[in-house]
């Protein structure tokens, strides 16, 4: 019996269940918004507040805790500068659920999960730079090779494959 059990199970183990929330939590960074199942939605919802809290209060141990969770710098960084500051003056419900009605193939509902308030660029830290393209300079000219010797080669001729041979088949026998 799973008295006093609060987390749900999604059908999973324990690794792809922590898989699919971190993938889930890093779209929500990184996106600002996802859309899943409703029952996902409200364990996200449960995630991502516990994670934006944390963030809130920016220092070495919690980016250490974050990056344990996430596993990539640029998304803890992209969450601990941009998103956390949104939220200083709110404690906790920083998601809001929208449902979008029934998925067509198995009738589930489907939720469109985001964060309440949307910083102005959501996305990774990576992404402030402005790619230019590389330019290549030009090469000084090649200076011709020198040629003290000419050698005399013979043109490389290619062997014709011989003719097949052809062979008479006997003539099929009639029932």
């Amino acid at each position: 019996m799973r008295h006093r059990v609060a987390k749900r199970k999604f059908n999973r183990d324990t690794k792809a269940r922590k898989a699919l929330m971190t993938g889930l939590l890093r779209q929500l960074v990184l996106h600002g918004a996802v859309v899943t199942t409703q029952a996902k939605s409200k364990e996200l919802k449960r995630q991502a507040d516990k994670i934006i809290a944390r963030a809130k209060e920016d220092t070495i141990a919690v980016r250490r805790l974050l990056h344990r969770t996430f596993g990539k710098r640029d998304v803890v960084n992209s969450l601990v500068e941009r998103i956390a500051p949104q939220f200083s003056d709110r404690k906790s419900g920083f998601t809001t659920n929208r449902s979008l009605g029934k998925r067509r193939g198995d009738n589930v509902e489907l939720v469109k999960i985001s964060l309440l308030t949307m910083p102005d660029r959501v996305g990774t830290l990576k992404s402030d730079k402005t790619h230019e393209p590389v330019v290549k300079k030009a090469k000084p000219a090649a200076k011709p090779a020198k040629t003290t010797e000419a050698k005399t080669e013979k043109p490389v001729t290619k062997k014709k494959a011989a003719p097949k041979k052809v062979t008479k088949k006997a003539p099929a026998k009639k029932k």
